[in-house]
């Protein structure tokens, strides 16, 4: 990625957490238990900021106090909830969950069976509601790739939609413990996975040509990582704070911020917030977390 190149790349970079929901306490109110009175949307509003947030995630509805917009481009369709998802496995048995996931697969088409927005279009709803916006704003914008399931637009493993979808379908009943996969399918998986990073890193660079890095900071994170079975799961499921789950990437681009690689220095998530504060001039809120903007900066 050339903005890792262009701006300052935090090589040793962690989430407080492996799943969304205790992770991004720490990105947006730099503590480890979620404040909306010190969610920096709720900072940057009473200070006269435009704040919002646009993505295709369900998980991240319980944040929205303190943002004056949100959008959600998918997740508010009808879908089967995680409580009936768990009731469904509590009672049937995994041969008959397994089948029902297959019949879904072969009925499902392409982008259908992607229960998320993928990043092109997420970028080109979020282009145009920035070029639409008349004073400061603040923006969270939430991709979803790399996230299982891993579905690339392309792939060069040769193998079809649907058999991405079978696999995908599988990977999430061994993370229930229903079935194993082999050593074959983690592969695979591994490879999807890759190239849904790529696709995103393409869309981020389509991103930064029209970015503003003169007048406007940006900063490149994530809530957590995913797991290949090193420690004997798959995806991101319960709580691990291991490498794979919450070594996690961190760049700022833009506004006053030098280029350069910081690979000696560990830093947190929860630094986000107090950075963005100090570029604005909002020293007030220091105690909130700490602040890394010199670093950025000298």
């Amino acid at each position: 990625m050339k903005i890792a190149k262009a701006g300052v790349f935090f090589s040793n970079a962690f989430s407080c957490n492996s799943s969304t929901i205790k992770s991004l306490p720490c990105i947006l109110s730099a503590q480890l238990d979620y404040d909306p009175e010190k969610n920096i949307a709720s900072i940057l509003s009473s200070h006269g900021f435009h704040t919002a947030m646009i993505h295709s995630n369900p998980m991240v509805h319980s944040f929205y106090p303190g943002f004056k917009e949100t959008l959600d481009l998918k997740s508010n369709q009808l879908r089967v909830s995680k409580k009936w998802k768990k009731a469904l496995r509590d009672n049937l048995p995994p041969q008959l969950i397994s089948k029902m996931k297959e019949i879904r697969a072969k009925m499902q088409e392409e982008d259908k069976y992607l229960p998320y927005s993928r990043s092109d279009e997420t970028f080109l709803f979020s282009k145009r509601w920035m070029s639409e916006q008349t004073q400061d704003y603040f923006l969270w914008l939430h991709l979803m790739e790399p996230h299982i399931p891993y579905y690339p637009k392309e792939t060069s493993l040769g193998i079809s939609k649907l058999e991405m979808r079978g696999l995908n379908d599988k990977i999430i009943e061994s993370v229930h413990g229903n079935t194993e996969l082999t050593f074959e399918e983690v592969e695979t998986a591994k490879t999807l996975y890759k190239e849904d990073i790529n696709e995103m890193d393409h869309e981020i660079g389509q991103f930064i040509i029209d970015f503003n890095h003169e007048e406007d900071l940006l900063i490149i994170t994530s809530d957590h990582g995913e797991e290949f079975g090193e420690h004997g799961q798959f995806s991101h499921h319960q709580d691990k704070i291991i490498p794979e789950l919450v070594h996690i990437p961190l760049i700022f681009y833009g506004k006053d911020v030098k280029h350069g690689v910081i690979r000696d220095e560990y830093v947190s998530t929860l630094s986000i917030a107090p950075t963005i504060l100090e570029a604005l001039g909002l020293n007030q809120y220091k105690e909130i977390g700490k602040s890394i903007w010199n670093e950025l900066t000298n």
